[in-house]
């Protein structure tokens, strides 16, 4: 998991908005919700891929298992992931 000591800067590109992931939430989705963004998702689980999107910038970890792992390298689900550097998304 993330070290929750460091805080880095999430973008959401598309939606003009930045934030700071400090550890406090579990999933990036979960930050963009706190940041008051609307994004699309159904599972939290990492299995429907409703929230499939394209990394820009940086690295995530998967914070569950079991997860449908998108078939793109740079193909990212926010539902289930955290950020381990800076990030840029393409929402």
């Amino acid at each position: 998991m993330t070290d929750t000591n460091s805080e880095l800067t999430v973008e959401f590109r598309r939606s003009g908005v930045t934030g700071t992931w400090d550890g406090s939430q579990e999933t990036i989705l979960e930050l963009a919700e706190d940041l008051g963004l609307v994004l699309p998702y159904s599972c939290r689980s990492g299995i429907c891929t409703t929230c499939q999107c394209k990394k820009i910038e940086g690295e995530i970890e998967y914070t569950q298992d079991g997860v449908y792992m998108p078939d793109a390298e740079d193909e990212i689900l926010i539902c289930c992931s955290a950020p381990k550097t800076a990030l840029v998304l393409d929402i």
